[in-house]
């Protein structure tokens, strides 16, 4: 055979094993099980659950799934955190359908979606084997590497700007790869539809809006007092919203800033997922990572604090249920009994079955010595367990605002503008109480701070200590470095223990970045 037929023959068989690799990665089993996080909302969000004929309005926190649907009302924004801190915000009058949302056989995570209106940012950090791809209006948009990018869509008419990074847009007819800078518009509604790719971006008031929450959370990321030893979705909040902090007897344990008094468990609201049961939605903005990953504890003389333990899964509710005369309870899981303490949150089994918002003041609470402890919830949902506070129906249309006026939930625009006016490298703050864990005041006024304007709250934190102990708040940022992370998966306890498993009184999923680790100087790039 002559070389150039054999040439031909070898081509033809590398093309094959090409596709016939192509076929067999399609056919590979994929998990379903992944959540990612509504991770800020303002305004009137919606969700709409796969095959869920009504859409609900959402509250931050809310885990989103495979199938999950999230539209924004007028003057409504939205972002939607994945696990490794890729982020996708929804501007005002916006649609995105999460397509797929799952696990490939070798840990890659397959991210597909469809935009279906209005206008969005997305950022994405792609590791390993993880795919990203967005459709709209008869195109794919597939990211090369780390990128980010806006998608708007209007009538018959996309336009399509990539800020860093690069990707691909496939159609039927064609296919072009954007890079920075570029802008691609196209006509939905023309009989052959025409790729225009053109330079010249101008940033609005959404663009420089999404550019300071990037901004925010890689100062955040930075700032902390240790490296992020798990996923990293939450994981900045736990700077803005509290202190890490070194609890003589326990080991090092994060505290918010919360009124005194303040408890985990109290605020927000119970949700059924179909195969997870009841999951915990706070109405915290730090409200992730503490609730679904490691335990809470209690001390006499520092209050509740969380620990982070070893992220080895994720978890809808870390709690023990209780029961009582009337009413249904819980608390923090493994939590054992302490004089004088009542850890157990109760409300009517109404409450629960109908999915209404808890709040501290609604609420009534219980010793352990009052309650019998139950295995799971003892009570089937109800209307208005699965995602629902009240119905909802997005509108088709409005006036436009085009970007929030905060930069932090729980925040306020004024204060924000004046503090990151002058282009600070330190990230902003929010005292949402005057205490360090409900028991360490801080003084000063709620609002928004550098990161070093607790300066000083270290040494009056250590003079509050009763009983001989003394809490020593962690520095931030470079004097952070050194901090050995050794004891963050400890826990070793006097009043109350985290049980060695949360199994035992919650479904738990699989942690697709369990075993992630990035330094603090990461985050969005």
């Amino acid at each position: 055979m002559k070389p150039q037929a054999w040439g031909k023959v070898l081509l033809a068989c590398a093309v094959s094993m090409f596709f016939l690799r192509l076929t067999a990665s399609a056919q590979q089993p994929v998990s379903h099980v992944r959540v990612v996080r509504l991770s800020y909302v303002s305004g009137t969000v919606a969700v709409r659950q796969r095959g869920a004929a009504d859409w609900t309005k959402a509250l931050v926190n809310v885990p989103v799934q495979e199938g999950f649907q999230i539209s924004t009302s007028a003057d409504s924004f939205a972002e939607v955190e994945f696990e490794n801190g890729s982020t996708a915000r929804l501007g005002e009058l916006s649609r995105l359908v999460f397509d797929q949302l799952a696990l490939d056989a070798q840990g890659g995570k397959l991210n597909r979606m469809t935009f279906e209106q209005g206008y969005a940012t997305f950022h994405f950090l792609p590791e390993k084997q993880d795919v990203y791809s967005v459709k709209v209006a008869g195109a794919t948009l597939s990211p090369s590497g780390k990128s980010l990018f806006r998608i708007n869509l209007e009538k018959n008419h996309v336009r399509v700007e990539v800020f860093n990074g690069s990707a691909e847009v496939i159609a039927a007819s064609q296919t072009v790869r954007l890079t920075k800078d570029k802008i691609l518009d196209y006509n939905t509604g023309a009989t052959e539809m025409a790729f225009n790719v053109r330079p010249g971006i101008v940033k609005d008031a959404w663009d420089k809006w999404s550019d300071a929450r990037d901004s925010q959370t890689t100062l955040a990321l930075n700032d902390q007092a240790f490296s992020v030893p798990g996923p990293r979705f939450g994981w900045s909040d736990l700077d803005t919203y509290g202190e890490w902090a070194m609890l003589p007897g326990f080991g090092y344990g994060w505290m918010p800033f919360a009124p005194l008094g303040w408890a985990p468990f109290r605020m927000g609201m119970w949700n059924w997922y179909p195969g997870m049961g009841y999951t915990w939605i706070s109405g915290e903005p730090w409200g992730w990572l503490p609730y679904h990953y490691g335990s809470w504890s209690f001390s006499p003389a520092f209050g509740w604090f969380w620990m982070p333990g070893n992220f080895g899964y994720w978890s809808p509710a870390l709690v023990s249920w209780y029961t009582g005369p009337g009413w249904i309870g819980w608390a923090p899981w493994g939590f054992r009994s302490q004089a004088g303490l009542t850890p157990v949150t109760t409300v009517s089994g109404t409450a629960i079955r109908t999915g209404q918002v808890i709040t501290p003041e609604g609420v009534g609470h219980a010793r352990l010595g009052q309650a019998t402890l139950t295995s799971q919830a003892p009570i089937q949902p109800g209307p208005g367990a699965v995602l629902a506070v009240s119905s909802f129906a997005p509108p088709a249309g409005g006036a436009r605002t085009l970007a929030p006026s905060t930069i932090l939930m729980g925040g306020e625009g004024n204060k924000e503008s004046a503090l990151t006016g002058g282009h600070s490298n330190k990230p902003l703050r929010v005292r949402l109480g005057t205490t360090l864990g409900g028991r360490y005041a801080v003084g000063g006024t709620v609002g928004e701070f550098r990161g070093d304007a607790f300066k000083g709250m270290e040494k009056a934190a250590r003079t509050q200590g009763n009983r001989g102990s003394e809490l020593s708040v962690l520095p931030h940022g470079q004097a952070a470095e050194n901090t050995s992370v050794a004891g963050i998966g400890t826990m070793h306890v006097g009043g109350g223990s985290a049980s060695p498993s949360a199994a035992a009184h919650s479904t738990s999923l699989p942690s697709s970045s369990s075993s992630q680790s990035a330094s603090g100087g990461g985050g969005h790039h």
